[in-house]
């Protein structure tokens, strides 16, 4: 009987140990497909001309990394079940390591507080919260001109005419310019629902839908899937959500 459950356990530790390789190179292939094929917006915007969202598969990029999440928590079960099933083994193999028994001790509460470190430091970090703005200030340098002052008491009109029409000038197309950089400030994410879009940016969802002819009971709809099904950019959903702004203001 003994024979047999050596021969059984053998075959089941062959088993999990040829499921955690495939789990484990999934893993890496999603990790490969989620930062060099389907990549983030900004990198996105940089290499397509157009206003596009990324599919594989018909998932988008968040959708792919959920899954690389499950993966993951099912390569954590089979290593610890692969623990399991060695660990009088690990016992021994521990116990030659270190003959001191407080070393040993020592060593194996380190190790097991580190590991629990690691995987449980994440759920109680708070991300570090950086606004936007900041990355618009160095642009309020582009309108400012110093005021140039007379020289020996006679004002210099031909340069302070020049002056202010260049100021003019500037102007007129900082209001042109306007609407395309409020656009540009709207994040949209092929993850987000028209809810959240309309919760972010403080616009009617019923109305957000309805200019998009998408019907308000898919308002909890990811973006992506949306956008696939009704053919509609992120362009157009900034134009509506500055629309529906003014109209509110």
């Amino acid at each position: 009987m003994k024979i047999n459950w050596h021969k059984n356990k053998t075959k089941i530790n062959l088993v999990i140990d040829a499921m955690m390789l495939l789990v484990l190179m999934a893993i890496a292939g999603l990790g490969f497909l989620i930062k060099y094929v389907l990549i983030p917006g900004y990198k996105r915007n940089a290499k397509y001309p157009e206003d596009v969202e990324l599919y594989y598969m018909g998932l988008t990029r968040h959708e792919w990394g959920r899954i690389h999440l499950i993966l993951g928590f099912i390569l954590l079960f089979l290593l610890l079940l692969h623990i399991i099933l060695h660990w009088n083994t690990i016992v021994c193999i521990f116990r030659n390591m270190f003959s001191n028994e407080a070393i040993r001790r020592f060593t194996a509460v380190f190790f097991g507080m580190v590991c629990l470190l690691f995987l449980l430091a994440p759920l109680v970090m708070k991300p570090e919260v950086v606004s936007l703005s900041r990355n618009h200030i160095h642009r309020k340098a582009l309108y400012q001109f110093p005021e140039k002052k007379p020289v020996n008491g006679h004002g210099n009109e031909p340069a302070q005419m020049k002056e202010q029409q260049l100021i003019e000038d500037v102007n007129k197309g900082r209001t042109e310019k306007s609407t395309e950089h409020r656009q540009s400030e709207i994040e949209i994410y092929g993850h987000m629902s028209l809810n959240e879009i309309a919760a972010r940016y403080n616009v009617d969802v019923t109305a957000l839908a309805e200019t998009l002819n998408i019907p308000s009971s898919q308002s909890d709809s990811r973006i992506g899937r949306l956008k696939k099904q009704y053919g509609f950019r992120n362009s157009e959903i900034r134009e509506v959500i500055l629309k529906i702004s003014n109209q509110n203001n």
